[in-house]
């Protein structure tokens, strides 16, 4: 018990403090420099030595010194005796690079810690709220301007558009703006660029636009004509941009002029009209480009058809084509004309179609109109037939191997003189007659050469009726003459059957007499 009860002492110290900074603007660029002033006050009971004071940038209301700082060197903080303030510090600093636009963040101080503070913890402001300002790069609205709507093949397109910063904040880097050429009207860095580089832009203050800007770019390859595209701008855009969904423009219409064609009515013509297989004719005829735009060099085909309606499916007349050479809107080519051969099996007399085509060039308007209607042609040639109504038999009842007589007459119905030939006469189960009936006579009948349009006069034969037919039937004869070479029409050549009856018997017995 020799000590006695402690007494409290409290060793005066001092407490610095520091008051939530004040911004001339809570709202400011990417790039700018904030001006920021705040107060150090000393609560402790002990005067506190000078010290330094920072500014930090924090990304939360809480500051502290592991945030950003902001200035590289701290504001100087005189000695303060007890509850003494430093009066205004000031100081202007750099926001820090790479913010994001439209971000709020926190800017507030922190007072070094002063020999024998009492608490060190209490150092640092509050934060007080910045947010970035926001720069969004557009395509200036109606800005976007071409010089012509419509084009041709080949051409080259010059496009105006100027480029806007929409924001509230300076978009502080170069940018570059692209044309592009689109199948609608909605315009995407997807689509396709025109002109390989883009269009330097410029960094622009809030509000601000470009001057005009301007390229001249050749139209992508492979377009259709008469189909409307689209040309527009788009921005690349830059860091932190505050809308990247709006850096490109609505598109403007635009149309490739169209070529097209045609082998004009009543142009195709055909010398001679009338030929034989295996000859020459000689096919004139122009091509037109109907259409508004350029149309390219191509290849004219003449054709052989059996109808009118000619396509390049038929029969190519000629092995090579006429060069068509290139021809502008709403031209005639020069008169066209080759000499061909005409095809060699042909049914002399029968009626053909000759005709052309112009080999359609991609991107043509319609190549469903490529070709000229038919004209006509005929083939020359014989065609022999059995004169109707002049096969005749010198009985219509006959008996199994009887002799009968036949005649008939034969004529050369087509337009070239008939060779000599053969006839003959046949039996048949019916009134058709064909070479596959059985041959009455075992040799033919020898057919005079007969002119166009001639008869041979009667030519007549004895022959065997063969044997063992059906008594009581009828049968037919008729007669057919040997096809001709270059016949028109082999498939006339024999008569209509004329009937004849085989005699009946019938044995009978007589009544007996007694």
């Amino acid at each position: 018990n020799n000590c006695s009860t402690g007494l409290a002492v409290t060793i005066n110290s001092a407490d610095l403090i520091v008051s939530q900074p004040g911004v001339d603007d809570n709202t400011v660029d990417s790039d700018a420099t904030i001006p920021l002033d705040t107060t150090v006050q000393n609560v402790g009971m002990g005067a506190a030595s000078a010290t330094t004071l920072r500014f930090y940038w924090s990304e939360d209301s809480s500051i502290t010194t592991t945030d950003t700082l902001l200035c590289t060197v701290g504001v100087a903080v005189p000695a303060l005796a007890t509850a003494a303030n430093s009066g205004n510090l000031s100081q202007s600093c750099a926001i820090p690079t790479a913010q994001t636009i439209g971000a709020t963040y926190y800017v507030g101080a922190c007072v070094a810690t002063a020999a024998e503070e009492l608490n060190a913890e209490n150092n640092c402001s509050v934060g007080i709220s910045v947010s970035i300002n926001r720069f969004d790069w557009v395509v200036q609205e109606n800005s976007l301007n071409i010089n012509a709507n419509q084009l041709n093949f080949g051409d080259q397109i010059t496009l105006f558009a100027t480029a806007q910063n929409a924001g509230e904040g300076a978009a502080i880097e170069a940018t570059t703006l692209r044309f592009y050429w689109s199948e609608d009207s909605t315009i995407a860095t997807t689509d396709t660029p025109l002109c390989t580089e883009g269009v330097p832009v410029a960094a622009l203050a809030a509000g601000l636009h470009s001057a005009s800007l301007s390229q001249s770019c050749p139209l992508p390859s492979s377009q259709s004509s008469g189909v409307n595209y689209y040309v527009g701008a788009c921005i690349a855009t830059t860091s932190n941009e505050a809308d990247v969904e709006n850096n490109c423009s609505v598109g403007v219409a635009v149309s490739i002029n169209g070529f097209d064609w045609v082998v004009p009515l009543s142009a195709l013509s055909v010398d001679p009209d009338l030929v034989g297989a295996g000859e020459t004719i000689t096919l004139v005829t122009t091509v037109q480009n109907k259409g508004e735009g350029a149309a390219p060099v191509t290849t004219l085909r003449f054709y052989w058809s059996q109808d009118s309606t000619i396509s390049t499916t038929d029969t190519s007349l000629c092995v090579a084509g006429v060069s068509v050479p290139t021809l502008a809107s709403r031209f005639n080519s020069q008169s066209l004309s080759q000499s061909c051969l005409v095809p060699e099996s042909l049914i002399a007399g029968g009626s053909y179609y000759v005709g052309a085509c112009v080999v359609t060039v991609s991107d043509e308007l319609d190549a469903g109109n490529n070709c000229s209607v038919g004209v006509a042609v005929s083939i020359i040639g014989v065609d022999l037939i059995v004169l109707p109504g002049a096969t005749s038999i010198d009985k219509d009842t006959v008996n199994s191997s009887d002799t009968i007589s036949l005649a008939t007459t034969v004529q050369n119905s087509g337009s070239e003189m008939a060779s000599s030939t053969t006839l003959r006469f046949y039996w048949s189960d019916d009134s058709s007659i064909t070479t596959t009936d059985t041959p009455l006579c075992t040799a033919s009948v020898t057919v005079p050469a007969l002119a166009a349009g001639f008869n041979s006069g009667s030519i007549s034969q004895d022959c065997l009726v063969p044997p063992s037919q059906t008594i009581g039937a009828t049968y037919y004869v008729g007669a057919c003459v040997a096809t001709a070479p270059d016949e028109l029409d082999a498939g006339n050549n024999c008569s209509v059957g004329v009937a004849v009856l085989i005699n009946y018997f019938d044995l009978t017995v007589r009544q007996p007499s007694v």
